[in-house]
């Protein structure tokens, strides 16, 4: 077709109707993409608002925005708004916790709160941690308290009446008696009431309780623990100037010694005995039981000692009249004579078993309460490492030790390593020739710019003298380190003083880096890896800890001579500390010699312990050398110094004990009791001590993990006999 029809047709088409067509075609189409625009602005609009929400509650802050237009956006938005306000009580949940406050609560939480019940969870187990340091400390206060009642050497009605008494106190009861067997002449046995506290008048008719005999005679023959939780009203009843009432828990606790019952301790409460309280008052049966042993036995020496008196007074009265017929009475004198030697013969060896009886004694005694201190120090290290501060503490340490030495300049440096030396000049290498050892500064002195610089700031610039270093919370030098320090060292050393050690240490994991010490000797800074102690049995101990995977690992390693304590004996106990699933540092506590001869010699009141003149309880290792101090070096030491000459030590080694107080790792103990109890055998002996005298002796293994220690219990004889010899 040619242009021009076409250009005809088109023209002749557009009628009318047809233009009016068109105009709304082009209406309604243009209507539509502003509405399409208009929608999709709303659209984006709310996007972005949900947007902003959401990055609100990613960065923390308040889950807020501008209000939204579209249906489906706003119920996404009122999702987002109940997330943010139980991460917000989620928040202020955490806030309690780590302020302590252990009664929070986190509110109503539903099945699907992941978060919500992990929190719920750390605070139950912060909870329990709490109560069981608390029932730890509970029990360990309350046997010091009753070590003093058993050691006041009163008589048994006495003592039984402040055992009761103080028992009744310390777990609470309402009621509590002592019955101790007895064996009358005909040797029938019965449980004799010896002490009661709080019981009404009618009680005390019952002052006999034959074997089998109701609920305490039970308790006796079968040598068991009862716990009554349902006692009925006509058992006990108490009464007080308010009225009368009746105890609905009753507690049966045997005297045991060897598996012998010597007795019953009988308790009474309204409310009921928690366990660990059961088991205190059976650790405190125990104790009883060898006291009460103890008493028999010493009453049983002083008849002995009676009747033999009487016996030696009536012999001397017939030898007066056998001088005036000595030769019509030869033969008669001489008879008497064998029964007078057969008689002291016969008394020696029953006074041998007594004093055996008693030395075993004491020593069992001395040995579980050594075994139960070292018990409560791994409690307590393992404790303390779960502490989350702990934790907190040794990341804040180890970031703030690297950064100590990308900050020390080559000058500052070099200052540092001059000071730090003159101290060691001074200081430190005066007292290592006090201690009898020879030494150079240059093979202690570090070369970690960190170690130099964190002992430059707390041992060499410290103002604090020697021996108190842990006295400077802050070095003012402004650094991380100084503020991390001035943060935790307060804790740690409040800790440290409570419980007595000697050192508490923080090791990074990774370098071996002592990145934290509470006294600050000359091993603060160094690694145990790689640094002049790498070593010793402190780095052995440390390396054990890195290098185990268990996250409940505990070891204890022996004494031995520590340069940085000025070769004094040194023992520590190790255990790592994590943070989730991370190891994030090594615990380690220096143990307390001073604890350890605490325990073994009563606080110096060997007499008190009923060890005599002469006596002592002492440790000693499978190197056959002490690990305890020796009693002598206590009480007389010049006298103990020369018979450490008479026995073969050199002048160096007597001068060595002479300075440093003690003779641990220095003598050596080869006695033929130490070699029975290192083989595992407990029992008595009697033979020359390591002067030659004539000793009796008490033996047993300790059971202390990680380590092959015996203790030994010792008295001369001629002390143990002088009654005796005294008679003949």
């Amino acid at each position: 077709m040619s242009t021009a029809c076409t250009v005809w047709y088109f023209r002749a088409s557009l009628s009318t109707p047809a233009i009016v067509c068109w105009l709304l075609f082009l209406t309604i189409a243009l209507a539509a993409m502003v509405g399409g625009v208009v929608y999709i602005q709303r659209l984006a609009g709310d996007l972005t608002a949900v947007q902003a929400t959401a990055q609100g509650l990613a960065t923390g802050e308040a889950a807020s925005g501008p209000p939204l237009q579209m249906s489906l956006f706003q119920r996404l938005a009122a999702s987002l708004q109940v997330v943010d306000e139980r991460l917000a009580q989620h928040t202020a949940f955490a806030g309690q916790l780590s302020t302590g406050n252990m009664e929070a609560l986190a509110g109503q939480l539903q099945t699907t709160d992941a978060l919500g019940l992990a929190l719920q969870t750390i605070r139950d187990n912060l909870v329990a941690n709490r109560r069981e340091d608390e029932q730890r400390l509970w029990a360990t206060e309350g046997l010091s308290r009753f070590v003093e009642v058993l050691r006041a050497g009163k008589d048994l009605p006495a003592l039984c009446h402040d055992v009761v008494v103080n028992l009744v106190r310390t777990v609470h009861a309402a009621q509590g008696a002592i019955f101790v067997a007895d064996t009358d002449a005909a040797g029938q046995v019965s449980l004799v009431l010896q002490a009661c506290y709080a019981y009404s008048r009618t009680k005390h008719l019952t002052q006999q309780i034959a074997p089998g005999e109701g609920i305490i005679g039970e308790a006796y023959l079968e040598g068991t623990t009862i716990h009554l939780t349902d006692v009925p009203d006509s058992f006990v009843r108490i009464t007080s100037g308010l009225g009368e009432a009746n105890p609905r828990h009753i507690l049966l606790v045997p005297l045991k010694m060897n598996e012998t019952v010597v007795g019953i301790i009988e308790l009474a409460s309204f409310t009921p005995f928690r366990p660990y309280e059961i088991v205190f008052t059976e650790k405190i049966g125990e104790n009883v039981a060898h006291t009460v042993s103890t008493f028999r036995t010493a009453e049983t020496t002083r008849r002995l000692l009676g009747e033999s008196q009487q016996q030696a007074e009536h012999m001397r009265s017939q030898e007066e009249e056998l001088r005036q017929n000595q030769e019509e009475l030869q033969a008669t004198q001489e008879e008497i004579s064998r029964k007078y030697n057969l008689l002291f013969q016969q008394l020696t060896e029953l006074n041998h078993g007594s004093r055996f009886e008693q030395l075993r004694s004491i020593n069992a005694t001395k040995k579980r309460n050594i075994e139960y201190y070292f018990d409560i120090i791994r409690n307590q290290i393992l404790t303390f490492a779960e502490d989350k501060m702990m934790v907190e503490a040794v990341q804040a340490f180890r970031q703030a030790f690297d950064q100590i030495a990308s900050a020390v300049g080559a000058e500052q440096l070099a200052a540092f390593r001059e000071s730090v030396h003159s101290y060691y000049h001074q200081e430190f290498i005066p007292r290592v020739n006090d201690a009898g050892q020879q030494a150079d500064a240059g093979n202690f002195l570090p070369e970690d710019a960190a170690a130099l610089g964190l002992q430059q700031l707390y041992i060499a610039a410290n103002p604090h003298p020697t021996g108190q270093k842990s006295r400077l919370h802050d070095a003012g030098d402004g650094s991380m380190y100084s503020r991390v320090h001035a943060t935790y060292h307060s804790v740690i050393l409040n800790y440290l003083e409570k419980f007595g050690y000697y050192d508490i240490f923080l090791i990074d994991p990774v370098s071996g880096n002592i990145v934290y010490s509470v006294f600050k000797e000359v091993d603060f800074g160094t690694s145990l890896l790689t640094g002049p102690y790498s070593k010793t049995n402190f780095a052995r101990v440390v390396q054990q800890a890195i290098a185990s995977p268990k996250r409940d690992f505990v070891r204890l390693i022996d004494f031995e001579s520590y340069a940085p304590s000025y070769y004094a004996p040194a023992s520590f106990i190790a255990c790592p500390l994590y943070d989730g699933v991370i190891k994030a540092g090594i615990l380690v506590f220096q143990m307390p010699i001073n604890k350890i001869n605490q325990i073994l010699t009563g606080d110096n009141s060997w007499r008190d312990d009923g060890l005599g003149q002469t006596g002592e309880t002492f440790i000693v290792g499978e190197d056959f050398k002490a690990r305890s101090i020796a009693r002598g070096l206590i009480e007389h030491a010049d006298d103990y110094l020369d018979s450490l000459h008479k026995a073969g030590y050199g002048d160096a080694v007597v001068r060595q004990v002479q300075r440093t107080g003690t003779n641990i790792l220095v003598e050596q103990l080869k006695l033929d009791a130490v070699r029975q109890s290192l083989q595992g055998a407990t029992g008595t002996y009697r033979g020359p001590d390591t002067r030659g005298a004539d000793t009796l002796f008490a033996y047993a293994p300790l059971k202390i993990p990680d380590v092959h220690w015996v203790i030994v219990s010792a008295m001369q004889e001629a002390e143990a006999s002088e009654r005796i010899n005294s008679l003949r």
